[in-house]
């Protein structure tokens, strides 16, 4: 899927000029050309890069199709950028400067594969007045007979900086004289990592009614009630991730429970519990501390 722009050698030049070199130093999520003052716009949205099933709604404002006609990939347009730690020769489509979209469907149901962020099944401190980032993803497990592949982007970071620091983004091919184009990634419907034999490598899946809590099980008392909608975000991968920044007040063991609907089931998850076709759940220990720092943009499976 080839891209090509009409550009003259003056205005190739400008642009590696603007963008490459020492300028990306100066990078923020949601600079339109760097350098940029102050932290950008956190807020910006970021690209859907892996292929996505949507069970009982689309997520957020992506378009998508159905099982029998998915949409169509949507290609980066522009510029790409270089001048990354990563490769500082290469060029790179980035989240929040460009926009693509990877295919997506909606289907009536869904079996999946739940991947908790690192910092919830890991060795972090999670502490009393810190914000504690908890992060699910939905891996399909369905095999599709007639559409084993769809196609998307693999996302990757690129700077040599904390990862809610740096730029993240896609391989560009071509050249300024000849035209920029698009290197897409094929997903198999459903993919294994090589290293850890999970099923984090194919599409995703979006459940438009899931529910979750947190209940510290030394009190009773909930954190986050029963059927609570968590945020269903698009994270720096191109990942659809449900997300909720958590904070608690005291001291404990917290058991942290997503619920699905009822088209999407379970079959297990990389950590914690899995306690029945709709229920997960993972237990984390929170220790006295505090104050604006720590956990807050945990890396999570989803960057794996």
């Amino acid at each position: 899927m080839r891209r090509a722009f009409a550009l003259t050698v003056a205005a190739a030049l400008m642009g590696m000029l603007a963008f490459s070199g020492s300028a990306f130093a100066k990078y923020r999520p949601g600079c339109e050309a760097p350098p940029c003052g102050g932290e950008g716009d956190e807020t910006a949205s970021q690209s859907l890069s892996v292929p996505t099933i949507m069970v009982g709604g689309v997520a957020g404002n992506l378009t998508c199709g159905t099982v029998g006609e998915p949409s169509a990939l949507d290609p980066p347009e522009g510029i790409p950028l270089t001048g990354f730690s990563v490769d500082p020769t290469g060029y790179y489509w980035v989240q929040k400067v460009h926009t693509w979209q990877a295919q997506c469907f909606s289907d009536a149901t869904a079996l999946v594969f739940g991947a908790w962020g690192d910092n919830l099944g890991g060795d972090a401190k999670l502490k009393v007045g810190s914000p504690i980032r908890v992060e699910l993803v939905l891996h399909n497990l369905t095999p599709y007979s007639d559409l084993t592949s769809l196609q998307g982007y693999s996302v990757i970071k690129l700077q040599d900086t904390l990862d809610r620091l740096s730029a993240y983004g896609h391989l560009a091919g071509g050249n300024a004289d000849d035209g920029w184009t698009d290197i897409p990634t094929d997903f198999p419907d459903v993919g294994y990592d090589p290293e850890t034999g999970d099923p984090t490598k194919g599409w995703l899946v979006h459940d438009n009614a899931i529910t979750f809590s947190v209940q510290n099980l030394d009190t009773g008392v909930y954190a986050v009630d029963p059927g609570t909608s968590p945020t269903a975000e698009i994270n720096a991968t191109g990942k659809v991730v449900y997300g909720y920044n958590l904070r608690v007040d005291a001291t404990g063991t917290y058991r942290i429970r997503f619920t699905t609907s009822t088209a999407v089931e379970f079959e297990s998850v990389d950590a914690g519990v899995w306690e029945d076709a709709n229920n997960v759940y993972i237990d984390i220990v929170v220790v006295q501390g505090g104050g604006g720092g720590g956990g807050g943009q945990g890396k999570g499976k989803p960057e794996k």
